[in-house]
């Protein structure tokens, strides 16, 4: 019975890690939303500090984080997103919010990419260099 538990155990471990396959290397979706939770409550909590850790993928995350806390930093969203991808391993976020300083909607669309086993966030226009892989965040003109 002892060893019946721990080949299970052992199988239970091995699965947590992910392995070498292909899976672990690819992108979850379960994954990108822990990340979305992440980077929306340093936004809420106005948490520099956290958010450049979050964003310390791309070159010079410090002066982007502070970009976007002060851009949308404290707002106590209540935040629901919707995503699309048209291109592998690119993703358009649409986050809206509700504000707490007057219940207004807040809306934010952010491109989220998968590079080299993380997540990371095209930086805000014209704060810092966009990361190698990312899509342009400016609008179409």
């Amino acid at each position: 019975m002892a060893a019946l538990l721990m080949s299970v155990f052992c199988v239970a471990l091995l699965s947590a890690c992910g392995g070498d396959g292909d899976a672990s290397k690819s992108p979850s979706m379960a994954d990108q939303d822990r990340f979305l939770r992440k980077y929306v409550e340093s936004l809420n909590t106005s948490d520099e500090p956290a958010l450049s850790r979050l964003l310390d993928a791309h070159p010079q995350g410090a002066k982007d984080a502070r970009a976007r806390i002060k851009a949308y930093g404290g707002q106590d969203w209540d935040v629901r997103w919707d995503r699309t991808s048209e291109f592998a391993g690119v993703w358009k976020v649409d986050m809206t919010g509700t504000a707490r300083a007057k219940n207004r909607p807040v809306q934010v669309t952010e491109t989220v990419t998968w590079e080299d086993k993380h997540w990371v966030l095209a930086p805000l226009p014209g704060v810092v260099p966009t990361p190698s892989n990312a899509a342009g965040t400016e609008p179409p003109s």
